[in-house]
């Protein structure tokens, strides 16, 4: 008996249905991701009490400024939307949550749209989706505020991509508008155009160099103005940047090619829970097998794929050339290496499986082992003892924050918390600059005394003349007031 027709096989609606089904079980694993941190009981903790505190008697016109004014860490849309999101929900970590993963899913949603826009099919669209959406990376950025900026970056960054995509009159405009807002929301974004160039062009059709050039200046003049303006002015600011910042500061640049290797490494192998810290055969296996996709792409001119390893290795690479590391920060970078592994995935599909329908079904597949892995993942050690973690800092924050609103007063200016605590114990609330009791009685003057011997915060606590409290702090987080300068304290008031 003769096969029946492929169309009689698999019927557009049964491919339409068995996708939405997919992509629902995708959007689930998405939300699996992060909502464990809506767990009650939860509080803040380190970034996201000290970054609001820097801005704590300013004003937003103070905040955001066309021009970036210090080299590191100038991210004026950034901190103006820590500094609302504080403002509006005070230390009410749940409500700020809640905003940052609203941006988040808009993130997974513009994700998907790009894959999808690039050339992947939809069931290698929906794994990609679900991918990102499984990280590790991915759930302690989303669910970090303190780290909103990257949140932020990569929605802007997405949006760019997408307008500029549409070829829509005006779309060039609005595409660097956003280019613009994602540099000034976080620093990686200014290494936008590079890949913008690369997708740009290798969407152009085969023609002389001249008339490429002027194609790519009319889609992308804007960009490359944005692009110049701002990089003069960080170049200003790095020349006495370099001078000024001492040579242990983790944030000094350190240009060389052998230590931004070995960093792309480590960054690329936490997206997928691994550490190559000490080792320079993954960092050189790293760069060779990037390089050679992104030669072969621009061989065969995918612009998607050239794209997806151009966008992930040039917004690493501001983050490459310092010391510090930080799993939050490839959080963007993440969803276009995501991009090339799915056209990657749809490449190979193509090139081993013959017939439309056979190819759908591999890719099905492929999406049903996808959402496995990322199940299997998420039930490791590897995520489990991270959450837990953050279970526990959060939970001492919160211990420690109800001790300070109950048993300390109001604090003026210039008073000093002395804080006695295990080796052991880390108190997370007043670790310098002492955010939460700068916020919590609006004073930036109040510091605190941690990390010493026992004996030599009693000394030093005994020789401070001003307005003072000596703090016994215990492991869970809460603490007994063991002294104060009770005239000053009451002054206070």
């Amino acid at each position: 008996m003769p096969a029946p027709p492929a169309s009689k096989v698999f019927p557009v609606w049964a491919r339409r249905t068995v996708e939405l089904a997919l992509l629902l079980l995708a959007i689930l694993l998405c939300w699996a991701d992060v909502r464990w941190a809506l767990r009650p009981g939860l509080f803040l903790m380190l970034d996201e009490l000290s970054n609001p505190a820097q801005f704590l008697n300013g004003t937003y016109s103070q905040i955001v400024h066309v021009f970036p004014e210090w080299f590191f860490g100038d991210r004026a849309i950034g901190w103006a939307f820590i500094r609302l999101i504080n403002d509006w929900f005070g230390f009410n970590y749940t409500r700020q949550l809640e905003c940052l993963l609203a941006i988040h899913f808009a993130n997974c949603a513009m994700a998907l749209a790009l894959y999808r826009r690039l050339g992947a099919s939809v069931p290698v669209s929906i794994a990609g989706l679900a991918l990102f959406g499984s990280l590790w990376t991915t759930a302690n950025t989303a669910t970090y505020p303190g780290e909103a900026p990257d949140v932020l970056c990569l929605f802007f960054l997405l949006a760019s991509t997408l307008v500029l995509l549409s070829e829509r009159r005006g779309a060039n405009i609005v595409s660097a508008i956003l280019y613009f807002a994602a540099l000034r929301t976080k620093e990686f974004g200014i290494v936008a155009p590079i890949p913008f160039t690369v997708l740009v062009a290798l969407q152009l059709p085969r023609q002389p160099l001249r008339p490429t050039v002027a194609a790519l200046l009319r889609r992308l003049w804007l960009h490359y103005t944005v692009l110049l303006v701002i990089g003069l002015r960080y170049f200003q600011l790095y020349l006495s940047y370099r001078t000024s910042t001492p040579a242990g500061n983790p944030y000094r640049v350190h240009p060389g090619i052998a230590a931004a290797a070995k960093n792309l490494a480590w960054f690329t192998g936490q997206i997928f829970g691994r550490d190559y810290t000490n080792s320079t055969i993954p960092a050189l296996a790293v760069v060779l097998v990037l390089a050679a996709i992104f030669a072969w792409a621009v061989y065969r001119r995918n612009s998607g794929l050239a794209f997806g390893i151009a966008a992930f290795v040039f917004t690493l690479l501001p983050v490459c050339v310092i010391e510090h590391r930080a799993d939050f920060y490839v959080y963007a970078p993440q969803v276009f290496l995501i991009l090339a592994l799915c056209l990657l995935a749809d490449g190979a599909i193509a090139l081993c499986v013959r017939g439309n329908q056979a190819r759908w079904i591999a890719a099905v597949c492929l999406v049903l082992l996808c959402f496995a892995g990322c199940l299997d993942f998420r039930r490791s050690s590897y995520f489990r003892d991270r959450i837990n973690w953050t279970f526990w800092i959060r939970g001492t924050c919160r211990r420690t924050a109800h001790d300070v609103d109950t048993k300390l007063p109001p604090l003026g200016p210039g008073t000093r918390i002395y804080v006695r605590h295990n080796a052991t114990a880390t108190p997370w609330i007043f670790l310098p600059p002492c955010a939460y009791l700068q916020m919590v009685n609006r004073q930036k003057g109040i510091s605190c005394f941690i990390d010493k011997p026992a004996d030599q915060v009693r000394a030093v606590y005994d020789a401070d003349a001003g307005p003072k409290f000596l703090l016994d702090y215990h492991d869970n987080g809460t603490f007994d007031v063991l002294d104060a300068s009770r005239t000053t304290a009451a002054a206070n008031r």
